[in-house]
C-alpha cells in the first residue's frame, strides 16, 4: 500500500488508516497485529549496530502537518491504540526521505528511505 499527503510518504504492507485529520494536522495509524518492530537506521554510531529492536507492537501512529513548509511528522511505537500505551516515540524530517514498512516472517521492520 502506498499512503501519500502532500510531500509525505508511506510505503507498506500494512493499512495505513487516517485516524484523524484536522485543519493540516493528520494522525495515521498503521496496524501491525503485536509484532516485534525492527527500525533500521543510517548513521547511527559505529558502535551501534543498525537496527533497534521493539518487541510486542500494536500499532505504529504517525502525526504529521501538511504545511508546505513543515516536514517532521512523529512516529509512536504503541503497546494498543491508546497514544499514553506508546512506549518510544520520535521525530523525523520527511523532506528527502519516506517511511518503507515491510512485513517479514519473523518481524516488522522500518526503515528511512531516501526519495
Amino acid at each position: 500500500m502506498l499512503y501519500t499527503n502532500g510531500n509525505f510518504y508511506i510505503e507498506s504492507d500494512f493499512e495505513v488508516r487516517v485516524l484523524r485529520e484536522v485543519g493540516e494536522d493528520v494522525d495515521l495509524l498503521i496496524p501491525i497485529e503485536d509484532r516485534t518492530l525492527n527500525l533500521y537506521m543510517d548513521h547511527l554510531p559505529i558502535y551501534l549496530s543498525k537496527k533497534i529492536q521493539f518487541p510486542m507492537i500494536k500499532n505504529i501512529l504517525v502525526r504529521f502537518c501538511t504545511l508546505k513548509n513543515n516536514s517532521i511528522c512523529t512516529i509512536h511505537f504503541l503497546r494498543n491504540i491508546d497514544i499514553q500505551s506508546a512506549i518510544v516515540n520520535f521525530e523525523m524530517d520527511y523532506s528527502n526521505h519516506f517511511l518503507h514498512i515491510q512485513n517479514k516472517e519473523y518481524a516488522v521492520e522500518l526503515e528511512f528511505k531516501k526519495l
